[in-house]
C-alpha cells in the first residue's frame, strides 16, 4: 500500500518540475534579450558620442578657419593706406568691426553661420575699399607725374628766364660800360705862369705854379648827353691827394668808394668830341718825384696818366 502511494506521489511531482524549468527558461531568455538591448543601446550611444565629437571638431576647425580669415583680413586692412581723411576714418571703423568679430569668434558667442556671414560681408566691403584706394593711388600717381612734368616745365621756364635775365644783365652791363665816357690824349704836366698870365710847360718843381690836365672826351652816342662833372685826382709821390680841403665837401663817389678830389669841372656833353682842360693851382710847394693823375666821370675812371717833377 505504501509503495503504491509513494509511486503515485512521485508521479504527481514530475509536472511541477517541468513547470519550473519552463519558467526559468523564460527568465533566461528575457535576461538575454535585455542584455542584448543594453549592448545595442550602448553601441548607439557610442556612435552618437563619436558623431558629436566629430561634429564638435568640425565646428572648432571651421571657427578657427573663420578666425584666421578675419585676422588675415585685418592685416590687409592695416596695409591699406590713403591720404584721404574721410576714407581713412572709414577704414578704421571697418578694422574695429573685424577686431570685435575676432573677439566673438574666440569667445564662441556666435554660431559658425553668423561668423561666416559677417566675414563674407566684411570681405566684400574690403574689396570695395581696395578698388577705391587703388583708383585713388592711380589718380595720385597720375597727378604726381603731371606735377613732376609741370615742375620740370616750370624749372625749364625759370631756367630760361634766368638765362634771359643774366643775358639782359650782361647786356645792361655792356651798355653801361659802353656808355662810360672815354678820354683821348690825356696828359698832365706842370705849368709856370708868366707875367702876362700865359703859361708854359715846366718840370722843375720849384718853378711850377699849377698842374694842368688836358684831354679830349671822345664821341659816344650811347652816353646820355647833358651836364656832367669831371673830377681829377692828383696823387703826389708820397701818395697824398692834392686837395684844398679834407672834409666831405671836397669828396666824391667813385668806383664804389668815397674820396678826395683835386679839381673838378662841369661840362655840357653833346655826344661829340670835346676838349677839356682842368688846372690845379699850387697851394704848397710841389714835392719832387712822380705824380699819378686819375680822371673820373659818372663815378668811374675814364683815364689815367703820370708825370714827373724834378
Amino acid at each position: 500500500m505504501e509503495s503504491k502511494e509513494t509511486n503515485k506521489a512521485v508521479v504527481q511531482d514530475k509536472p511541477t518540475g517541468n513547470k519550473n524549468n519552463k519558467f526559468m527558461m523564460v527568465i533566461i531568455i528575457l535576461l538575454l534579450g535585455f542584455c542584448g538591448y543594453l549592448i545595442w543601446q550602448n553601441l548607439e550611444l557610442k556612435k552618437a558620442i563619436d558623431k558629436g565629437e566629430v561634429a564638435y571638431t568640425e565646428v572648432s576647425t571651421e571657427r578657427d578657419q573663420v578666425q584666421a580669415e578675419l585676422e588675415e583680413m585685418l592685416k590687409k586692412y592695416e596695409d591699406l593706406e590713403t591720404d584721404n581723411q574721410e576714407l581713412s576714418a572709414e577704414l578704421a571703423a571697418e578694422k574695429a568691426k573685424i577686431e570685435e568679430l575676432i573677439k566673438k569668434a574666440k569667445g564662441k558667442d556666435w554660431t559658425i553661420y553668423q561668423l561666416k556671414k559677417e566675414t563674407e560681408t566684411l570681405r566684400k566691403i574690403m574689396k570695395g575699399y581696395v578698388v577705391q584706394i587703388d583708383s585713388l593711388n592711380q589718380l595720385n600717381n597720375k597727378l604726381t607725374d603731371e606735377n613732376k612734368t609741370v615742375k620740370n616745365q616750370l624749372s625749364n621756364e625759370q631756367k630760361k628766364a634766368q638765362e634771359l635775365t643774366e643775358k639782359n644783365e650782361d647786356l645792361n652791363t655792356l651798355v653801361t660800360v659802353a656808355s662810360h665816357l672815354k678820354t683821348l690824349g690825356l696828359k698832365s704836366y706842370g705849368v709856370k705862369v708868366k707875367n702876362d698870365n700865359t703859361g708854359k710847360e715846366m718840370d722843375r718843381a720849384k718853378k711850377v705854379d699849377k698842374i694842368r690836365t688836358s684831354f679830349t672826351v671822345q664821341k659816344n652816342t650811347i652816353t646820355k648827353p647833358g651836364k656832367k662833372w669831371i673830377y681829377v685826382r692828383i696823387l703826389t709821390p708820397d701818395g697824398r691827394v692834392l686837395s684844398e680841403k679834407t672834409d666831405d665837401s671836397n669828396k666824391f663817389d667813385f668806383n664804389g668808394v668815397r674820396g678826395l678830389y683835386s679839381s673838378k669841372k662841369e661840362i655840357d656833353y653833346k655826344n661829340e668830341d670835346m676838349q677839356v682842360t682842368i688846372d690845379w693851382v699850387k697851394i704848397d710847394e710841389f714835392p719832387v718825384g712822380e705824380y699819378n693823375v686819375e680822371v673820373y666821370a659818372d663815378g668811374v675812371d675814364i683815364g689815367k696818366t703820370k708825370f714827373t717833377l724834378k
